[in-house]
């Protein structure tokens, strides 16, 4: 990736937070942790692994449920937890976009209940707010204690339910409204390399969603799945619906995004498998964010921090299923961006 030149000037408001998360560096597993997980032969061998990490206090709740999965909504909740005592009020929206794909899950699913009349609690990733407070929202219009991003687009989302009975088109249109109300909000943070990283993030989302819509023969109009205020232009993307994948592959391959058309497309192709686009995705980011070495206390540095950590319970997730259902490790590997 060809590296641009950010001014992120330290700021002393988080000294002390930086300086917690330097400590905490430690805490996040090195390649060759995650090598030795990858190899275990079974699932008590990976918990004896964990109990040497900073997720040694779960072993009780793996065994207990069999997945990872509880362990990351806890985990989950006590980095939106940290964000909201520890950032700037002005800088929240930074802790909000860590959490976008999370925040626009937990929105269609109670979409998705009041439609259906259904609970789908079950189906929620409490982070920073409770199925409960959403749901109540969209039923009541009492919007209060939510943040503009997520009130803008539930207040969107109870007009459009109104209208549009197809939830396929509900799900795309929250999408939509929410990724533009979260980019005004990342704007107003001021920092251009939080505001650069939601367009490569709406980048990227539009070259899978191109692939996606090609790959499965989709027949949708590119108005529901490309989102403006990225790098690449609509104008240009839309170009490439519907039309030989080779050629996109091609002209992305004179981008920064090379490698992660090129790979992903490949495997998708080749094998079948959308993860290759993830994997990529993370090791995008990981270069992304390389300016920040120079940089001691910071809000850029404490997201970046954060997001590492992500990724990190994202593998875990991924490696404990492997273990747990004797996966191949070379598969397992393959959708790991270490």
């Amino acid at each position: 990736m060809k590296q641009i030149s950010y001014d992120i000037e330290d700021d002393s408001f988080y000294l002390f937070t930086s300086a917690e998360l330097m400590t905490r560096e430690a805490e996040l597993l090195d390649k060759s942790k995650i090598d030795k997980m990858l190899k275990s032969q079974n699932p008590d061998e990976l918990m004896r692994l964990l109990r040497d990490t900073v997720y040694s206090g779960y072993a009780e709740e793996l065994a207990n449920r069999g997945n990872f999965e509880s362990v990351i909504a806890i985990e989950y909740k006590k980095i939106a937890d940290f964000l909201l005592r520890n950032l700037k009020t002005s800088h929240q929206a930074a802790g909000e976009l860590l959490f976008f794909e999370e925040t626009v899950h937990n929105m269609k699913t109670v979409i998705k209940s009041i439609i259906l009349d259904e609970d789908m609690e079950r189906l929620f990733i409490p982070v920073y707010y409770s199925y409960g407070k959403l749901k109540n929202a969209l039923e009541t219009g009492d919007y209060a204690g939510l943040s503009q991003p997520v009130s803008g687009t539930l207040q969107h989302a109870s007009e459009k339910m109104k209208s549009e009975k197809n939830s396929r088109i509900l799900e795309f249109e929250i999408e939509k409204f929410y990724l533009k109300e979260i980019f005004k909000s990342v704007e107003e943070t001021g920092s251009r390399l939080i505001r650069d990283y939601l367009r490569h993030v709406i980048d990227i989302i539009n070259i899978k969603n191109i692939y996606r819509n090609q790959y499965l023969k989709q027949d949708l109009s590119k108005d529901y799945f490309l989102h403006d205020n990225g790098s690449l232009a609509v104008d240009f993307l839309v170009e490439f619906v519907g039309e030989n994948m080779d050629i996109f592959r091609k002209k992305l391959g004179q981008t920064e995004y090379a490698d992660l058309a090129g790979r992903g497309a490949h495997d998708l192709y080749s094998n079948g498998i959308f993860s290759t686009f993830e994997r990529e995705e993370d090791l995008f980011f990981l270069d992304f964010f390389n300016p920040l070495k120079y940089t001691v206390s910071n809000m850029e540095k404490i997201f970046h921090f954060f997001l590492r950590k992500k990724m990190e319970l994202r593998y875990l997730n991924i490696i404990f299923a492997g273990v747990l259902y004797s996966i191949d490790v070379e598969k397992v590997k393959s959708r790991i961006g270490i």
